[in-house]
């Protein structure tokens, strides 16, 4: 990108194997623009500045964060004023102070930013301090938006978040996954329902507590199911428990934090790839899962589920309730037993490459974002 540097603020060490999808995103955001010629860096936020371990081509540079919130970061702000004044930063996620006081510096020296949320705007009655988060939002966060050159939304949903001001500065750009030749071949036919789970162990988020009783009404009616839940977090303890609890141990395996082609391998042996989630962005997870093939059941909250009344990919439950996930789950058996599940597989498939491809994404990015700054 010709006289144009962007550069990627993110808050870890943009490691793509982080249980924080966002890393994952900015990483390979700033993969493919490199590979494409542009002038791209990513600066990370984190306490381990010394665990870059993950490949990268591009230059990246990790800051410790400040003791105290709110504080100027002198080393980012030092580092700051050798960057050329046309930079584009480009900020992903929401609610970090040292985003906050980040942009008052940016302000001060004439940069420009762009805000990827990546969901973080999208406020629950579930979710843990969801007071503190308005307040914090009114106070501070509201000045890194509205100063901002421009604001990317991952749906329509997401940018009807913001007032009409903002809106004319939202963009929606999908988020992109890299399309691989492996994907699932082998649709079973057998009176076998294998579902498969990938994200962080976060239960009322995940809706994981509601999948999980959704399999106890199987186990009431003697139906056969399994589910392999991948990934780790805070509520694994937690979930565990709420297993043995409804004595579902024999229908449920956890796998803990899988990457590559070891997770790739568990999920293509399911018939079904499931994220009932009670808010989110746009899962990572549930796009990866339909590259390989896999039909989806997905929750409306997913922001997913115009894409998959679209191309026929899977499943919505449109009421989030565990009855109506255990409902979906007993018409997905039936399509499998009736040798059709293997049609919205493919479809996934082909709805994973038409409209979720990064070169797509990295596309939309450069025409309707950067370029308008």
């Amino acid at each position: 990108m010709e006289h144009c540097k962007i550069i990627h603020l993110v808050k870890g060490r943009a490691d793509p194997s982080s249980s924080n999808g966002v890393n994952g995103v900015a990483h390979t955001l700033a993969t493919m623009q490199q590979k494409k010629g542009f002038d791209v860096e990513v600066w990370g936020i984190t306490k381990n500045t010394h665990l870059t371990k993950h490949e990268h081509i591009y230059p990246l540079h990790l800051f410790k964060p400040t003791i105290f919130p709110f504080s100027k970061n002198i080393t980012l702000i030092d580092r700051l004023i050798t960057i050329p004044v046309n930079t584009i930063f480009h900020i992903h996620s929401g609610f970090i102070p040292d985003f906050y006081t980040f942009t008052r510096s940016l302000r001060k020296y004439g940069f420009k930013w762009i805000i990827s949320p990546h969901g973080a705007y999208v406020l629950n009655k579930y979710q843990k301090n969801i007071l503190l988060k308005f307040i914090y939002k009114k106070i501070f966060e509201n000045s890194v938006i509205n100063e901002a050159s421009a604001i990317h939304a991952l749906s329509a949903s997401e940018a009807q978040l913001f007032n009409t001001q903002v809106r004319k500065k939202t963009f929606i750009v999908p988020n992109g996954i890299v399309v691989k030749d492996k994907f699932k071949t082998n649709y079973s036919t057998d009176n076998f329902l294998k579902i498969s789970y990938c994200g962080r162990i976060v239960m009322r988020h995940k809706g994981l507590d509601l999948l999980l009783k959704s399999i106890n009404l199987f186990n009431k009616h003697n139906e056969n199911i399994h589910l392999d839940l991948i990934g780790d977090g805070p509520d694994m303890k937690k979930l565990k428990k709420m297993v043995k609890t409804l004595k579902i141990n024999k229908q449920v395996t956890f796998h803990g934090k899988k990457i590559g082609e070891e997770k790739e391998d568990i999920i293509i042996k399911s018939d079904i790839f499931v994220h009932t989630s009670r808010w989110e962005g746009m899962p990572l997870s549930v796009l990866e899962a339909a590259g390989l093939g896999l039909p989806l059941l997905i929750s409306k909250q997913t922001n997913l589920a115009d894409y998959i009344y679209k191309s026929g990919a899977g499943f919505v439950v449109n009421e989030l309730t565990h009855q109506n996930i255990h409902i979906k789950l007993l018409a997905i058996l039936e399509e499998k037993v009736n040798k059709k599940l293997d049609i919205k597989g493919r479809a996934a498939k082909i709805m994973a490459v038409d409209e979720f491809s990064w070169e797509n994404s990295v596309r939309l990015f450069y025409k309707n974002i950067y370029t308008k700054i």
